[in-house]
């Protein structure tokens, strides 16, 4: 294990970038005064790693972090309360504890390639106003309706497949919620579809959040359909739209 406080005890921001030659197996990062995190650590691909790969962090000020792990294989995070954005992509089997440290973000674009949550059931977020979530892990739709549900105040939603769909029959993993989230009926004022694809699932997911998202101003959806761009677009204007002032844009 590496242990950083005791070299900077007043250190306030913090850049790691990990490299394949690197032989640190457990970073434990304890910093009460650090206030920016950057972490990139996706060097490979986990499932090729026999040893035990982690990040053991304490930094009860932090404000900002960009954590990117597509390596670990634990990441043990405590309470971080002061952190108000945090850009987070993140592949690992016990991430629980990780983004439910993060209860008083405003701002977090996600990506979580794993099948899990990476939060414990009943957290909230109650200042989360502004989320992305990556489409491109099988179960992303489920990840989406947890995190509106346990967000009651998200203003903007933007959806984007930033790294490509992996799922083959992702319809089996979609559980519309018994009831519609807080955020869909009082707050939720604009929503971002990019890449968006038409597929059966999306579909779906984008009918349920126009008919649900009473307060919604703006609707945007960008495809790459190419020649069935147009049935793609006539599709969605059909859908119908929970708040009556909604503007739908395609593009």
């Amino acid at each position: 294990m590496f242990n950083i406080v005791g070299y900077c005890p007043v250190l306030e921001d913090l850049v790691i970038n990990k490299t394949r030659d690197d032989n640190v197996m457990i970073l434990n990062i304890n910093a009460p005064s650090l206030r920016s995190l950057s972490i990139d650590n996706s060097i490979g691909e986990r499932t090729y790693v026999e040893e035990n790969h982690a990040f053991v962090i304490n930094a009860p000020s932090l404000e900002k972090m960009n954590f990117k792990d597509t390596f670990s294989s634990c990441l043990v995070f405590e309470h971080m309360p002061e952190v108000i954005e945090a850009n987070i992509q993140v592949i690992c089997g016990q991430s629980e504890n990780f983004i439910g440290s993060l209860t008083s973000i405003r701002h977090l674009p996600l990506c979580s390639l794993s099948s899990e949550t990476p939060y414990p059931s009943g957290t909230t977020f109650p200042y989360l106003e502004h989320l992305e979530l990556c489409t491109c892990s099988d179960e992303w739709a489920n990840l989406l309706a947890c995190l509106l549900n346990d967000a009651p105040t998200v203003k903007y939603l933007k959806l984007k497949s930033q790294h490509g769909a992996h799922y083959n029959d992702p319809m089996v993993l979609w559980k519309e919620p018994t009831a519609v989230p807080e955020c869909l009926s009082t707050h939720l004022e604009i929503m971002e579809w990019r890449q968006y694809e038409g597929t059966e699932q999306e579909r779906h997911m984008a009918a349920y959040i126009l008919a649900n998202a009473t307060c919604l101003k703006t609707a945007t959806f960008s495809t790459r359909c190419g020649d069935k761009h147009h049935n793609v677009l006539r599709k969605l204007k059909n859908l119908n739209r929970g708040s009556k002032t909604c503007q739908l844009l395609c593009d």
